[in-house]
């Protein structure tokens, strides 16, 4: 049974890039086939080592690793076919055909109540029709299991090719349910199994396969911009109640699977906290992530051959991140037990104001490595190779994360350390996307990066010293000092560290002490680009630009933002940091 599945799933992995590129449904963001193999190689790596068990203890496994595990809206609802499949087997030992077709129809109707708003012509559709199959075949007094799955397919392959009539967006577009077309191919590598007696024994590689040529979809991803997932854990959970208490936000495409101590929730929304706020009232959170289709939608179009990644601690005002196509990889943040997501379930200005209000340090955590890695497999399932741009080593383990997801990528993603934070990582991020833009290859990128990392300057200043004692980044007794001189720190990037640059006569994020520092630093024949960042100050902030663009004019840009978590949990309420490089004569 389980080299079986694992003929299917290679199968399933082989036709990736196909079904990725028919996927239209319900978003054409390019990703079924991508989704449903990351789905069932969860699966895989959960069953592959396990032998002489009954077929209750393999399905359990099964639908366990797939709740987990499912990504996308075909994973969940594979993940819910298989938790009924599963569910409907009692304590049985062993798979004859009237147990299959029994517990093949208990997870095609169980797949149908995972989704808020089921829509016939989908992957439901073809597993119903699959499963009818096989209990019209048992009713007929069958009981070859060979003779049952041959005509389930046939009658799955039917289905599948029947889905356009069903559903005109199919029809428009001139192609099958994608969903459906993964569990066909499942199917088949399945079959030839059974047929054939043949397998690959070797251990599934994903990234062997994830060598898809660039998709060019010309369809709006819908009118809600962000695919969430979460898992929630407890006791006695009941599906319908969370569905119900998720249908009453903005939200499409929701699907609720699981059982009563584990379950995984998609939704499209606007808002993605707004949804782990519904969820969070069930039970406790994990594996949450919250992808921008929109973004996806516009990379299928984006300029160049090169994608540039960086994380959230690089300030990088949205709209040049939108302009440049800059994908970011979000940091996570606990206030207490609560996690949240930077930008994503957290803005910035919440954020500043949670901190005001918290006696405890919140805690901020890096990116897990398999956030970069869904990025990295995204972009480069189409078609591009990767420049991921990164918050200095020695602050955060968040840059070694990245490099170790690009390890499985063969050279297609590179990770350069900007050896900074803030201001001073998302300048250098924003010339590496203007560089990838104008189809500069990897190799022109990542040397236009070290040409001009050792010529950034980053300088800071809080308006409270209070926010790094308690971070422990700072002794007590220099706030103290400080406070009795009356006088504040100026704090600037060396080595990869944030280090004293010196005292300022004052109390409080002076932004004439902070431009006259930068000044300082800067050639009066020489042209910058300039990005500003602040902690809840856009007052602060704005007049720092007006003390430096009237002291040096000669300026390509000069960006605000606000900051980000990464340094905003030590820098505090008020604080203002610049980040500063010449202006490359490479880049138009």
């Amino acid at each position: 049974m389980v080299r079986g599945l694992t003929a299917g799933i290679r199968h399933l992995f082989q036709r990736r890039e196909y079904i990725d590129r028919i996927n239209v449904f319900p978003v054409p963001d390019g990703d079924t086939g991508t989704n449903m193999a990351f789905s069932f190689k969860v699966i895989h790596e959960a069953v592959r080592d396990l032998h002489g068990v009954s077929i209750k203890q393999l399905m359990t496994r099964v639908a366990s690793a797939s709740i987990d595990g499912s990504r996308g809206n075909s994973g969940a609802i594979m993940a819910q076919y298989f938790q009924g499949f599963s569910e409907s087997l009692g304590s049985k030992a062993y798979l004859g055909a009237a147990e299959l077709a029994t517990a093949s129809n208990a997870g095609a109707s169980a797949a149908w109540t995972a989704m808020s708003e089921p829509v016939v012509g989908t992957l439901p559709t073809v597993l119903e029709d699959f499963s009818i199959a096989l209990k019209r075949k048992s009713q007929q007094g069958v009981d070859d299991i060979l003779e049952m799955f041959e005509y389930g397919l046939q009658c799955a392959r039917e289905s599948l090719a029947h889905t356009p009539d069903l559903l005109p967006v199919l029809k428009q577009a001139g192609v099958v349910d994608a969903g459906g077309q993964g569990f066909v191919d499942l199917l088949e590598g399945i079959w030839s199994f059974i047929d054939k007696g043949e397998t690959d024994e070797e251990l599934i590689d994903v990234e062997d396969i994830l060598t898809a040529n660039r998709t060019a979809l010309e369809m709006d991803p819908g009118a809600h911009r962000f695919c969430t997932e979460c898992v929630i854990e407890g006791q006695a959970l009941d599906r319908g109640a969370i569905m119900k208490q998720l249908e009453q936000l903005d939200c499409s495409s929701l699907v609720v699977v699981g059982g009563c101590e584990r379950v995984r929730v998609h939704i499209h929304v606007n808002n993605p906290g707004e949804a782990y706020l519904a969820c969070e009232q069930f039970g406790d959170l994990h594996q949450q992530k919250a992808d921008d289709m929109r973004r996806q939608h516009h990379l299928m179009n984006q300029a160049g051959q090169v994608a540039i990644v960086t994380d959230s601690g690089a300030d990088i005002p949205l709209e040049e991140q939108e302009r440049l196509a800059i994908h970011m990889v979000s940091a996570r943040l606990n206030f207490g037990a609560k996690e949240y997501i930077d930008y994503i379930s957290l803005a910035p200005a919440d954020f500043y104001r949670m901190l005001e209000a918290c006696e405890d340090m919140p805690k901020t955590s890096q990116p897990p490595a398999g956030d970069f890695s869904r990025q990295y497999d995204l972009l480069t399932g189409h078609g591009y190779e990767v420049m991921s741009v990164g918050l200095s080593e020695a602050l955060s383990g968040t840059t070694q994360a990245a490099r170790n997801a690009a390890a499985r990528f063969d050279g297609r993603v590179r990770v350069f350390d900007t050896k900074t934070a803030s201001c001073g990582e998302g300048v250098l991020t924003v010339i590496a996307a203007e560089a990838a833009q104008q189809g500069m290859s990897l190799d022109e990128i990542e040397a236009l990066l070290k040409e001009f990392q050792p010529l950034n300057h980053t300088f800071a200043i809080p308006a409270d010293l209070s926010y790094i004692v308690r971070g422990g980044r700072l002794p007590a007794w220099v706030k103290r000092l400080t406070d009795f001189l009356r006088v504040s720190p100026l704090l600037t990037e060396k080595n990869g560290h944030f280090k004293l640059a010196g005292l300022t006569p004052g109390i409080g994020a002076k932004p004439s002490a902070l431009g006259k520092t930068a000044l300082r630093k800067m050639h009066k024949d020489i042209t910058y680009r300039i990005l500003i960042a602040h902690g809840a100050n856009l007052e602060g902030a704005q007049e720092l630009r007006r003390y430096i663009l009237g002291r040096h004019t000669r300026v390509h840009s000069c960006h605000i933002s606000e900051a980000g978590p990464a340094l905003g949990v030590h820098l505090g309420p008020g604080g203002l940091v610049v980040g500063f490089l010449p202006q490359p004569e490479q880049l138009n």
